[in-house]
């Protein structure tokens, strides 16, 4: 506990019971115009020995800056929340909001994530630089393995495939995309076209 008095972060996350949290612990956090992130009501989570936890919600309070533990002790007293947690990955804290790295869970939904005071939920969620990678490859593939003829047609496919498919396609490699269906089109039909044009 002494340890934790002395700690400065950015991103600080602690529980909400709903059983003894004030009716107004949303105003309350609202008013402290830091951003916050309020995770879906977890309600099916279970202790190791199969019994039912109680109803809580995970709660990441955000500040531009580093503040100390006493001042989000503070903050957070009127909601009669237990001890808050320094966060050491934000991201990676969201995401325990729905379990989604943590199959043998309960998986709650994305769309009951709620951001407050101007948090971008969908940012907790953007694609690293290796997924980009590694859906580039799969997007690659897929247009050589299909002789896909044009981008209009690829990005009606994109909407079909995934959220992350349509990213792609739209806000990283469009130029690479587009020579890759040229390049497919001229290794497979070029031939055949300066045919028709003798």
């Amino acid at each position: 506990m002494t340890d934790n008095k002395i700690q400065k972060g950015r991103d600080w996350s602690f529980i909400i019971y709903p059983e003894s949290a004030p009716k107004n612990w949303r105003d309350i956090l609202d008013d402290t115009h830091m951003r916050w992130v309020e995770s879906p009501l977890h309600d099916k989570d279970v202790n190791p020995d199969g019994e039912k936890k109680k109803p809580h919600r995970h709660i990441l309070l955000s500040s531009d800056g580093p503040i100390t533990y006493q001042a989000v002790q503070k903050i957070i007293k009127p909601l009669n929340a237990p001890i808050p947690q320094k966060v050491g990955s934000s991201r990676g804290m969201v995401r325990y909001f729905i379990h989604m790295d943590n199959p043998e869970k309960y998986q709650y939904s994305i769309d009951e994530i709620v951001g407050h005071s101007g948090a971008d939920v969908a940012s907790y969620f953007e694609m690293t630089a290796t997924n980009r990678l590694t859906v580039m490859k799969d997007m690659v593939q897929y247009i050589y393995d299909n002789d896909v003829m044009n981008y209009a047609d690829f990005l009606i496919t994109c909407i079909e495939k995934s959220d992350d498919w349509f990213s792609v396609a739209i806000n990283h490699n469009t130029l690479a995309i587009n020579k890759m269906i040229d390049g497919v089109w001229r290794l497979k039909h070029q031939d055949n076209w300066e045919k028709k044009k003798d």
